[in-house]
């Protein structure tokens, strides 16, 4: 009886030290919105500030009541056409002659820091916007839940509203991880292709 305990309670070493216990932000749970500036000039990069802050402006009011991922995504889609008429209205103020391509969809993002916490790499939904050739540096924020809803001076320093993505816990046995590192059968979802609009 004494082995079986001491059995028991060796089990439960192993297994409890096995254990990776996490909480993750879920990426299904955000918009992003990522708008590249045509180059490094500063002119450039003073343009897509200024586009950055109409868009967000436009956006503001229209996402105010939206309660789900599911009411963004759709206010975002309908309203593309006017957000595309911003950002050109606010190139032509600025007497810029590019052009300006909005996309949504599924993109690619490196790991970004916003305030408290951080967006891991990888595949997001997202509102892109590119400024003429698009190959300048850019600027990232949250649309849902809405982080970039400040003023424009707060918002480019690097300060966000109050809101937080939702967060799972994630729960993993270290050595089932090892094993599909090592037999290469690490699986990732696949996302659905961009979308162009």
């Amino acid at each position: 009886m004494k082995k079986r305990w001491i059995a028991a309670f060796l089990l439960s070493v192993i297994c409890l030290s096995n254990l990776e216990i996490s909480e993750q932000i879920d990426k299904n749970s955000l918009i992003r919105i990522h708008v590249l500036a045509n180059s490094d000039s500063q002119a450039d990069q003073q343009l897509k500030l200024q586009v950055k802050d109409d868009v967000v402006r436009y956006l503001e009011p229209q996402l105010a009541q939206s309660h789900s991922i599911e009411e963004s995504r759709q206010i975002i889609q309908n309203h593309l056409p006017q957000l595309e008429q911003t950002a050109k209205n606010t190139l032509q103020r600025l007497n810029s002659n590019y052009d300006v391509t909005l996309q949504y969809g599924h993109f690619d993002f490196p790991v970004k820091y916003y305030g408290g916490f951080s967006l891991p790499a990888g595949n997001y939904e997202a509102l892109r916007m590119l400024i003429g050739e698009g190959k300048g540096h850019n600027w990232w924020c949250v649309l849902f839940p809405p982080m970039c809803f400040t003023d424009s001076n707060t918002s480019a320093s690097g300060k966000y509203t109050g809101q937080t993505p939702e967060k799972k816990v994630v729960i993993k046995l270290k050595s089932v991880e090892l094993l599909k590192k090592w037999t290469g059968q690490e699986t990732t979802a696949e996302e659905p292709a961009n979308q162009q609009a």
